[in-house]
């Protein structure tokens, strides 16, 4: 009975297969043990989809590479508010009172990750370390503009500046970045 119900919804599934659609983002893979009685015979479905680097969002990160319409980065944490003191608390309890202007960073999974960045993706740079003013840095010039706004300074690498980034992402795709002043 089983085999009959699995041979149909084959059957169902593919008789929309010669119309011209979207290829599906998900594939659904059923699995029927032959061997096992009827009554005891499982049926499994699993569903796989293309991994997602990174939600539609903002997202902080230490940037590693920005070159040929890709960007690859350390997603990390920026904590403010009660996030950050309640972690603070928890790693400080000799002294709660912080933490020290309000955030922390955490980065505690070292994987990088790559992204697609719009040919017309905005980015925003402080202009200079210490300052707060912006300014608009072509992408095809970041990597330069950061090199030399870092120059000197104890860049951990693979980052290539010290300041986090926030990235904005659209489907799947880098549309904005941001340079996150530290005091």
């Amino acid at each position: 009975m089983r085999r009959v119900c699995v041979a149909a919804l084959l059957a169902l599934a593919m008789a929309g297969c010669d119309k011209a659609e979207p290829a599906p983002t998900a594939t659904a893979v059923t699995t029927v043990a032959a061997s096992e009685p009827a009554a005891t015979t499982a049926a499994t479905t699993t569903a796989t989809t293309a991994p997602v680097v990174l939600e539609d969002g903002r997202h902080p990160v230490y940037l590693t590479k920005v070159a040929a319409g890709t960007v690859t980065f350390d997603l990390i944490e920026f904590l403010t508010g009660d996030k950050a003191k309640a972690l603070w608390k928890k790693e400080h309890p000799e002294n709660p009172d912080g933490p020290p202007n309000d955030y922390i960073i955490v980065n505690e999974n070292p994987k990088l990750r790559t992204l697609p960045v719009a040919a017309d993706a905005d980015c925003e740079a402080l202009e200079t370390l210490g300052g707060v003013d912006m300014t608009t840095v072509p992408c095809k010039d970041l990597a330069a503009f950061l090199k030399k706004q870092n120059e000197g300074l104890d860049v951990t690498p693979p980052h290539i500046a010290v300041l986090p980034f926030w990235l904005t992402v659209e489907d799947g795709t880098v549309v904005r970045f941001e340079e996150q002043f530290l005091p």
